[in-house]
């Protein structure tokens, strides 16, 4: 049975491998690929608060799943603010 921690893990590896490889070849094919990467890099972090959030609130912790709630605010909060 594969845990939640390796799920998570899984999770990250992919997403940072994938976005990596995405944006070296969009130097070389388009620059699309690349900020097809830098986007998959960005999402990477939020895919992994969002998928403990739903593990807390399967488990019914609630302060936990209030917590990672927080953090995903704060990261879609910040990813549309600009502050120079």
């Amino acid at each position: 049975m594969v845990t939640v921690e390796e799920l998570i893990s899984w999770v990250l590896r992919i997403g940072v491998l994938s976005g990596v490889t995405m944006t070296a070849l969009g130097f070389f094919v388009s620059a699309d690929l690349a900020w097809a990467g830098i986007l998959v890099l960005i999402l990477t972090p939020f895919m992994r608060v969002a998928m403990a959030g739903a593990y807390f609130l399967c488990r019914r912790e609630y302060p936990f799943f209030f917590l990672a709630a927080y953090v995903i605010m704060i990261l879609v909060i910040g990813s549309f603010l600009r502050i120079n």
